[in-house]
C-alpha cells in the first residue's frame, strides 16, 4: 500500500516543479532520522564520522547504478516506475548543485563527529541534500558509506517523524 501511495505521489513529483519552499526544518529532520537509523542498524560496527557538508560526489556511482531504472528494485523497494526514478535522480542532482554544511546536532543524532576528511578506515557517512515529493511526505537522498557502498535512501513521514523505509539504486565500489 505504501509503495502504491509513493508511486502516486512520485507521479505528481515527476510532472511538478520542485516545491517553491520546502520547510527548512524538514531537511535537517530527514538527515537526523537517517543518521539515527544508520547508528542503530550498524551498532556492531558503528560509523564514527559524518562528512561536514552535504556531498553528491558519489552521484556518478549512484546514477550509474540507477542506469536501468526499470529494475525490480525500484518497483519493489521504492515503488518507483522507470520514469519516476529518472525524475527523482534528476531532482537529486539539481538540488545538490550546491552543498550545505551540517550542524553538529545532525552528527550527534547518530553519535558521530563531524569530519573534514573522508577516511574509509574511520567509517564515515556522507549524505546529499534531500529532495521531497510535492506533499513533503516522501524524501530521497544519496548516502555514501565510507566510499565503499551507498544508495538512494527513501524516508517517509509517519506520524510526524521521518522513518527510513527503503533504499534503491544501491552501489558497491569494486576494489
Amino acid at each position: 500500500m505504501a509503495a502504491l501511495a509513493c508511486a502516486s505521489a512520485l507521479t505528481l513529483f515527476a510532472t511538478a516543479a520542485l516545491p517553491a519552499a520546502t520547510p527548512l526544518q524538514e531537511e535537517p529532520a530527514v538527515w537526523k532520522a537517517l543518521v539515527e537509523f544508520l547508528a542503530t542498524d550498524n551498532a556492531s560496527k558503528p560509523f564514527r564520522q559524518l562528512y561536514l557538508q552535504s556531498d553528491f560526489e558519489t552521484a556518478p556511482l549512484v546514477t550509474s547504478s540507477m542506469a536501468d531504472t526499470s529494475r525490480r528494485e525500484f518497483r519493489d523497494l521504492c515503488g518507483l516506475s522507470s520514469s519516476d526514478a529518472k525524475a527523482m535522480v534528476a531532482q537529486l542532482q539539481a538540488v545538490n548543485a550546491e552543498s550545505v554544511p551540517f550542524e553538529e546536532s545532525i552528527a550527534e543524532a547518530g553519535h558521530l563527529k563531524l569530519t573534514k576528511k573522508k577516511v574509509p578506515k574511520a567509517r564515515y557517512v556522507a549524505m546529499s541534500r534531500v529532495t521531497f515529493d510535492p506533499t513533503n511526505q516522501y524524501a530521497w537522498l544519496a548516502v555514501d558509506l565510507s566510499g565503499t557502498a551507498g544508495a538512494i535512501m527513501r524516508l517517509d513521514k509517519v506520524d510526524g517523524r521521518w522513518m527510513r523505509t527503503s533504499k534503491c539504486g544501491g552501489w558497491m565500489r569494486s576494489e
